[in-house]
């Protein structure tokens, strides 16, 4: 991997948590496994730019390191926030100390300060890496695993539902939600949505609401708009719903009534709530059966055979043979 190219490059102007992920994907099919975080300190020369210097060698002793990169940063390592004391003893000035012992002095903090700084790179790289999944959190909500995890929770908490869906289902379902006013009573789109969460067809229409017993109360011997002038059952101005799950395969009872309640639950989010959800299934009828897998009228039909398959019929009859065909 050249890493001048890379310096050269516009990343380099992101913020140090962008630049390593964005580092970590060019660097994904190479060698270069171990990625150090080099922090020098802020200063004003940095410019308030966070990457400084990408590199393979060792900071210290500028050996050539294959399998590492390392970063530096203009951002404080933890030496920088201990106290100077720990690393640098207090030496006074006087006046008796001559140019060069001032230079030398000098010479040797800067050492001590290079030194220490290469000994933090593990601490300080660990640090950076917790830090940068705090940020990934926001940087990468719907990808990043602990921001998932979050909005998971953020999604049970808003639906408020006891819902028997997966995690990834719920997840889908939280997303629609947030488009509810470009779903609502769109019943093409709810099909498609329903498909994408419970991974089968499900057909959804209107259907006439017939009320066969009077919401009203008794006013006599008659009941006022229901049976004194109107005769048979009354038509409601709103129709129902109703939602026909396509099934190719039959399913255990319990799975069966699971789907039916997911299926009423998501879509009373979707439409006006004085409208009946009748959730139905069908199973894909096929033309072929197996014995022992197979159950007739259930997911087996009976065809009748075209006049090809009568002639062979009458054939074989002539010639004492019997012939089933289904």
């Amino acid at each position: 991997m050249d890493l001048d190219n890379i310096k050269k490059s516009e990343i380099t102007s992101f913020v140090a948590e962008v630049f390593y992920g964005e580092l970590m994907f060019i660097l994904k099919d190479s060698k270069n496994s171990n990625v150090w975080i080099q922090n020098h300190g802020m200063n004003s020369r940095a410019f308030s730019k966070d990457v400084l210097d990408l590199t393979s060698y060792d900071p210290l002793t500028m050996i050539p390191q294959a399998n590492s990169v390392f970063i530096h940063l203009s951002r404080n390592s933890i030496y920088h926030q201990l106290p100077e004391i720990l690393f640098h003893p207090l030496v006074i000035s006087t006046p008796s100390m001559s140019n060069k012992e001032v230079v030398d002095a000098i010479r040797e903090n800067r050492k001590k300060e290079e030194e220490n700084i290469h000994f933090f790179i593990p601490f300080d790289t660990f640090l950076f890496e917790e830090k940068l999944k705090l940020s990934n959190r926001h940087l990468n909500i719907f990808t990043d695993d602990y921001a998932k995890e979050n909005l998971f929770s953020f999604a049970k908490a808003i639906i408020k539902k006891d819902i028997p869906l997966q995690k990834e289902q719920l997840y889908k379902l939280f997303l629609n939600l947030c488009n509810s006013e470009q779903l609502k009573e769109n019943l093409p789109e709810l099909e498609i949505l329903l498909r994408s969460i419970l991974g089968f067809s499900v057909a959804l229409k209107y259907q006439l609401c017939v009320i066969n017993e009077s919401p009203f109360m008794a006013l006599g011997d008659g009941i006022l708009g229901y049976d004194i002038g109107t005769q048979g059952a009354v038509i409601s101005e709103q129709d129902n719903i109703k939602a026909v799950m396509l099934l190719e395969e039959h399913q255990e009872y319990k799975e069966l009534q699971k789907n039916r309640s997911i299926i009423k639950k998501i879509l009373e989010f979707f439409t006006f709530s004085n409208r009946e959800i009748i959730v139905a299934h069908q199973i894909l009828y096929s033309n072929e059966f197996q014995l022992g897998r197979n159950y007739l009228g259930y997911d087996t039909i009976l065809v009748a055979a075209n006049k090809k398959e009568k002639q062979v019929k009458v054939k074989a009859k002539e010639q004492n043979e019997i012939i089933l065909s289904i």
